[in-house]
């Protein structure tokens, strides 16, 4: 059973001034507050920053947890907190599952593919589908075969755990797996088997929808379709997640745009098809480029490795892995509301919980963590 142990932090609140979801001129600055919504209680008049939330340490090491880059909860089944580990390229990544994390009695069971080496191979990022319980990975590596070509793109998994890394007879337990995506940093779940992915070889951002998967450790992947949002210029920062999350009541999908320091805005609901592309490494469905989408740039400043993203109670959070602090975003409005300095850098993946915690994991020291109010 894993200890939790609890942390107060020298945290700090910072007001920064507001600016357009473009960036290009300033607003007049709303009202100053002295919180981050559900992180800062309200302290006194110019002693920002002085009720500090507290770090609450919820696995480590000790639980196999071994350089984490994401992390993300079971849709369905409550307080189980997934985490992914990256592995080495000889051994490909794993997965810690954290059952009724944060509570006294919590557990923790570490798991590996047999096959992980090529379907987890060096992963970037996890994503549930909201229904169905699979989820999928994406990988930081140009070619999952090693032979010099580009064989890479996101698997899809199963959460049941009589399937997930047992036996297949097959290739491992993996549902499915799509080639066109080499070095692909971000994921977030659209709908049951789709997910948007952040291409960091193509540059761009992807729609990959395996449709009906093929079972465990099988190879046909033949009904699945890829859209290619070529419009939207985005660049990979070697060794940090670029994730992604989708607001669901708009459509609107943020995505943090690592290499460029900034994050983005996609509206999922725009665009059209431009025309069919030639396939890539394996037979499709559909492979199609998208036009005509709407998209912005949501913040370019202040930021300068960002990774993590989250969005909950219309607070969009970013996560930077070079100075450890989590920056909190009107969503709506763009403007900056204050950081949290959490003093770990390397920080990668942010979650909320239904609560509206943030949990996230450190890559550098192992761990993961949640954060509550004072």
């Amino acid at each position: 059973m894993t200890r939790i142990f609890y942390f107060i932090l020298a945290s700090a609140f910072v007001f920064v001034g507001c600016k357009e979801d473009d960036q290009s001129k300033p607003q007049t600055e709303p009202t100053l507050v002295n919180t981050i919504p559900a992180f800062f209680l309200p302290a006194t008049e110019g002693e920002y920053g002085k009720n500090t939330p507290e770090f609450v340490l919820i696995a480590d090491i000790n639980d196999r947890v071994e350089e984490p880059w994401d992390l993300d909860f079971h849709p369905t089944r409550g307080n189980e907190l997934w985490v992914l580990n990256k592995g080495t390229e000889r051994t490909g990544g794993s997965t810690v599952t954290i059952t009724r994390a944060g509570l006294p009695d919590q557990s923790t069971e570490w798991r590996r593919d047999g096959n992980a080496w090529h379907f987890m191979a060096l992963p970037a990022a996890l994503s549930f589908s909201k229904e169905n319980g699979n989820w999928a990975t994406t990988e930081e590596i140009l070619d999952a075969n090693r032979q010099g070509g580009s064989f890479t793109g996101p698997s899809l998994w199963s959460s049941d755990m009589n399937i997930y890394a047992k036996p297949s007879g097959g290739n491992g337990s993996h549902l499915d797996m799509l080639h066109g995506s080499p070095y692909s940093m971000g994921i977030e779940s659209d709908k049951d088997n789709a997910f948007w992915v952040f291409d960091g070889y193509n540059k761009h951002i992807c729609w990959y929808d395996f449709q009906v998967d093929h079972g465990p450790g099988n190879s046909d992947h033949s009904d699945a379709r890829i859209h290619r949002y070529r419009e939207i210029p985005i660049k990979r920062e070697p060794g940090v997640g670029s994730h992604m999350v989708v607001d669901e009541e708009t459509g609107w999908l943020y995505i943090v745009d690592s290499g460029n320091k900034r994050v983005l805005k996609m509206n999922t609901n725009s665009g059209t098809k431009k025309r069919d592309l030639a396939l890539t490494n394996e037979q499709l469905a559909q492979h199609w480029e998208i036009g005509g989408v709407e998209w912005k740039v949501f913040t370019n400043t202040g930021l300068k490795k960002p990774s993590g993203i989250e969005l909950s109670n219309g607070v969009l959070y970013v996560s930077d892995n070079e100075t450890g602090e989590i920056i909190a975003y009107n969503a709506e409005k763009g403007w900056e509301l204050g950081r949290i300095e959490t003093g770990y850098p390397g920080i990668m993946g942010i979650k909320a919980d239904t609560e509206g915690k943030l949990w996230f994991v450190s890559s550098k020291t192992h761990e993961v963590f949640r954060i509550d109010p004072m």
